[in-house]
């Protein structure tokens, strides 16, 4: 029993100190961020009202082929771009915000239908987007969102209007989850500016 003892103590101090030992190669996991569509109160909602227009398709929005990556990009001066690390959207940022478009559609009730080009219906109206600017820029402490919506005219292609759409919303906490709550934040307001866009008569 009495040489038990020794190597009872030896195990005990082996596990008190491994506690007090840092962590090695202790990797940050990773935090996945996406776009959440809110309506806001805007009373200009057609929820109930009669569809003013057939069916319009969604198309995936285009971006730069360097940029079509699940990277949240901030910028330190208007030359240098980066990507935060340990931080990224869930999907690539043309695939949630077509997403995120498809229902802001569907919710001002101005069309009988949305589908996304995934989809081989025939309909006579497309709906494109250009992402010209999605970034957190640093210098400013804002993130800068523009985006071009085009609305064609499928079946004659024609193109009936485009818009530029552009927004800078302050940044509160200077890292990936500040600057998507900014650019959720600009997101509500780009869903008011798109239904009264849409909404005025083009056919």
């Amino acid at each position: 029993m009495r040489k038990k003892i020794p190597f009872i103590i030896l195990c005990c101090m082996t596990i008190y100190l491994a506690g007090c030992l840092p962590a090695v190669n202790h990797v940050p996991s990773y935090e996945y961020y996406t776009l959440s569509f809110q309506n806001g109160d805007n009373p200009l909602l057609l929820k109930n009202n009669k569809p003013a227009y057939g069916f319009v398709k969604v198309d995936l929005p285009h971006i730069s082929s360097k940029h079509m990556t699940k990277a949240i990009i901030y910028s330190e001066n208007s030359l240098q771009k980066n990507a935060y690390s340990q931080s990224e959207w869930k999907e690539p940022l043309p695939i949630m915000l077509q997403e995120w478009m498809v229902q802001s559609i569907e919710q001002t009730g101005l069309f009988e239908g949305v589908i996304r080009t995934a989809s081989r219906a025939n309909v006579p109206l497309l709906l494109e987007t250009d992402i010209v600017k999605f970034e957190h820029v640093l210098y400013e402490n804002m993130i800068h969102m523009a985006l071009r919506v085009i609305l064609i005219r499928y079946d004659k292609r024609k193109i009936i209007k485009q818009k530029l759409f552009s927004y800078k919303i302050p940044v509160e906490k200077v890292s990936a989850s500040g600057a998507v709550r900014a650019f959720n934040r600009a997101l509500i307001q780009f869903n008011s500016d798109l239904y009264q866009w849409l909404n005025i008569k083009y056919i």
